[in-house]
């Protein structure tokens, strides 16, 4: 079955409205019950059985048909004019066997036409298979045979850089939580093979897909080696941008656009050029539930860390919380899960709601297994032994340095982490009663932890360690 709460709460007012239209037409109230309950999203499941007044069996029922419906609500009011399209090239059979030859070319024509216009190579060889058989005595079937093996050979071309497209960004989130330098020659090689296949064709979705790559790359993967023949980042997001502009009817580039918004905002935040960031920030963050949607296309859930320090930067991180993220990561997409529950986490406690932090980040503990994955596992108890620290479970944040420090001098080569062991020695610090000036002492050590934080190392940048922070932290007794 369909994850119905999550579906039913990212249906936009419109086709909320119209399903309960439907329900009330037929007067089906425990639907539109049901219906409003999910969609409010306050209830559990056994509260809404207690006021639908059924038991579990008739419950769940009730359920499954609901998602049905929705489905097939759904199905039949996809925002895509392309749907009719679709539709009449599922009856290309039909034209060839029992269409009149000179309708069924007439009709093939005007389809290849839209299928141009709308940029569907794919689509285009259903099309130029079916004007072969039908100009097979003809000089044309050579021209169609012509159009139709070019055009089957672009969609493989296609096909591949899309598929490379998604194991780059995969690999790039298994990277982000690694810092594995093995992944990192992974990552390489998939940007060469890309290459490869990008000079197949003059193509301009090859061309994307190679900036894509090659931008994320050179933004997210500190191997200069791999990008010194590269064109300079700016240049190939204006690029980008031109094609985007010139095909603005090619539904793919109507998304992918943001993602290059994405792009260019991490670009510019990188450089610190915050006032350049900003308007791509505002384009991302205005459709922020539709462009998490494309992590098969970009690492995502990179933006809402990014989103974190920039409401730092403005002084804003408090209002982080203000409006609920409505977006689910499946625990198996470890990268994703992680850097959501961060930026929940980090919600939460810039909200004061240390409690709230903590039941995040011991969930990400509990769900996780974190072999081999030793970064994002150090950044993930480091942020909740902070959380403990702020609430006095001193006990509980014992025990997590202790485990991070054992792993870094147990298994990590020596002289790498000394930012997270600063960390640690700043929170234990902060636990003792027994040192004098633990304030001056406490800023002496975020300087050096400042000063230790670079390179593929780097972590907790989400954090806000400035001197208000720190006379905070310093104090005896945390508010809980």
């Amino acid at each position: 079955m369909i994850k119905l709460p999550t579906v039913v709460q990212h249906m936009s007012d419109k086709d909320f409205a119209s399903v309960a239209e439907q329900f009330k037409k037929t007067r089906a109230e425990k639907f539109i019950m049901l219906l409003t309950f999910l969609k409010e999203g306050r209830l559990s499941e056994e509260e809404m059985i207690e006021k639908l007044q059924v038991n579990k069996i008739a419950f769940y029922t009730l359920k499954s048909r609901l998602a049905e419906k929705i489905q097939e609500y759904l199905y039949k009011n996809v925002g895509d004019e392309r749907i009719e399209l679709l539709r009449n090239l599922a009856n290309i059979h039909n034209l060839i066997y029992s269409t009149p030859k000179a309708t069924a070319v007439a009709m093939l024509r005007k389809m290849e036409a839209e299928l141009r216009d709308n940029d569907m190579p794919n689509e285009l060889t259903l099309v130029y298979s079916a004007l072969k058989k039908l100009h097979l005595h003809t000089p044309k079937y050579y021209e169609y045979s012509q159009l139709y093996n070019k055009h089957i050979a672009f969609t493989i071309a296609i096909d591949k850089a899309e598929d490379l497209v998604s194991n780059f960004t995969r690999t790039l989130g298994e990277y982000e939580i690694t810092r594995d330098k093995m992944v990192m020659q992974r990552l390489w090689l998939i940007k060469k093979e890309l290459a490869n296949v990008c000079r197949l064709y003059d193509s301009h979705h090859l061309g994307i897909y190679k900036k894509l790559v090659d931008i994320s790359f050179a933004l997210f993967v500190p191997l200069q080696e791999a990008i010194r023949d590269d064109d300079p980042v700016e240049d190939m997001l204006a690029a980008a941008f031109r094609v985007f502009d010139t095909y603005d009817k090619d539904v793919k580039y109507q998304y992918l656009r943001n993602v290059f918004n994405f792009l260019a905002f991490e670009y510019y935040h990188g450089l610190k050029l915050y006032k350049n960031e900003a308007r791509y920030f505002e384009e991302v963050d205005r459709e922020l539930p539709t462009f998490l949607l494309s992590d098969h296309c970009s690492f995502s859930t990179r933006f809402l860390i990014s989103r974190i320090e920039r409401h730092i930067h403005l002084g804003n991180e408090k209002d982080l919380g203000r409006h609920d993220l409505v977006h689910e990561v499946d625990a198996s997409d470890v990268p994703n899960y992680i850097n959501l529950n961060l930026y929940k986490a980090a919600c939460a406690f810039y909200s004061g709601k240390y409690n709230d932090a903590v039941k995040v980040l011991n969930e990400v503990l509990n769900t996780v297994s974190f072999k081999n994955i030793f970064h994002a596992e150090t950044e993930v108890k480091l942020f909740l032994a902070l959380a403990c620290s702020m609430l006095n479970k001193y006990e509980q944040a014992e025990v997590l340095l202790r485990s991070v420090s054992r792993k870094i001098t147990d298994t990590i080569e020596d002289g790498c982490y000394e930012n997270a062991l600063t960390f640690i020695r700043m929170l234990k610090l902060q636990m003792s009663s027994e040192v004098k000036n633990v304030e001056e002492k406490l800023r002496s050590l975020r300087d050096k932890f400042f000063q230790q934080n670079n390179g593929h190392e780097r972590m907790l940048t989400f954090l806000k360690l400035d001197d208000a922070f720190i006379r905070e932290l310093a104090k005896g007794v945390k508010a809980s």
